[in-house]
């Protein structure tokens, strides 16, 4: 129990620790800075999305180098062989078409999490992950939310706004009682990101393998959404200015000297530091899955030999060859010879 304690202790209080240093940095460079607070902010946005983005190519890269020795797809199903048996296409792809519907399926809609379930009753004691198929809701909750609330950002850096972001933020609206409205994506993102974090609390087998790289991007992430909600619904943070920086931002315009505002810096900060803790953590799954071998692999051995390019070229010999070369040796040492030596 002690050692339980002390390994979420450890793990989870060093990411909570994390996450209050990246908060309190920015808070406490902008009142500093004054007017030129918008400078920290371009520094962040501008650093963070570079390092970013090369490292996502270097990674990327990394991985494209790696060899595979072995056709080794994943097979949840038949595989197809003759024609009075059915092969599973989505479960054991055959052709490029079955292959892409496969990834379809288990990436957009996360059919693994969706076949999961508890490896005992959650009931019962032991050996137990818990929840089954809620994980895939919540799952999808989260993506979902995390993508649509990218997709509502592109407003404060595009404009005239595109009309598929209009149209996307008008069908998020939860209700237009409150100025400014509520959306859908504003109540389910921060209850999935609560969802997973208990989960990964209150489930013994869970928390047992959770580190500090698993609580950190949860509680960024939860620490990004509440200071977005803050500004928005409470502090009512500057929509005008906040896309005058955007636009500096991604257009280098100048852009007038406006209220230091500790929240939007400490957003665009997390947002930063999330950035560059992306290539570098587990967050990495979205990028890496699409050149995982196991899922982008056709089933299809039992007709084509997969050969790995990188193999090394091999001088092979025939028997008579090797008779011919070590002939003598081999009679020295009384093994079998079919030709018998020249003279004899």
């Amino acid at each position: 129990m002690f050692r339980a304690g002390r390994h979420l202790f450890l793990h989870l209080g060093g990411a909570l620790g994390a996450v209050v240093l990246a908060c309190a940095v920015p808070a406490l460079m902008a009142p500093l800075l004054g007017a030129r607070w918008p400078l920290l902010v371009l520094a962040v946005a501008a650093l963070s999305f570079l390092a970013f983005a090369a490292t996502l190519v270097w990674k990327i890269l990394r991985w494209m180098r790696a060899p595979v020795p072995f056709r080794i797809p994943l097979t949840l199903g038949q595989q197809k062989s003759i024609a009075s048996v059915s092969h599973s296409r989505s479960g054991t792809p055959h052709a490029l078409g079955e292959v892409l519907w496969r990834m379809f399926l288990d990436i957009v809609l996360f059919r693994p999490l969706f076949r999961a379930t508890p490896t005992a009753p959650a009931t019962a004691r032991g050996l137990s992950h818990g929840m089954g198929r809620s994980l895939w809701f919540i799952a999808v909750a989260f993506h979902a939310s995390l993508l649509i609330i990218l997709v509502r950002h592109l407003r404060l850096i595009l404009d005239p706004v595109p009309a598929f972001v209009a149209l996307l933020e008008r069908f998020d609206v939860a209700t237009e009682m409150v100025l400014p409205k509520v959306h859908i994506t504003s109540l389910l993102f921060p209850l999935a990101l609560a969802l997973l974090f208990g989960r990964r609390l209150l489930l013994m087998r869970v928390r047992y393998i959770s580190l500090a790289a698993d609580y950190f991007p949860l509680l960024l992430l939860s620490v990004i959404a509440t200071t977005g909600i803050v500004m928005r619904h409470f502090v009512r943070t500057d929509l005008a200015s906040v896309k005058k920086i955007a636009m500096w931002l991604v257009y280098w315009a100048p852009v007038l000297a406006v209220r230091p505002d500790p929240w939007l810096v400490v957003h665009v900060f997390l947002v930063g530091v999330l950035f560059v803790y992306f290539p570098l953590s587990k967050l990495m799954h979205l990028p890496g899955v699409l050149l995982s071998p196991t899922l982008t692999m056709s089933n299809n051995n039992r007709e084509r030999r997969h050969i790995n390019p990188r193999n090394p070229d091999v001088v092979t010999m025939h028997y008579t060859d090797y008779e011919d070369v070590f002939r003598e040796r081999m009679i020295e040492a009384g093994l079998p010879v079919e030709k018998a030596p020249e003279g004899k």
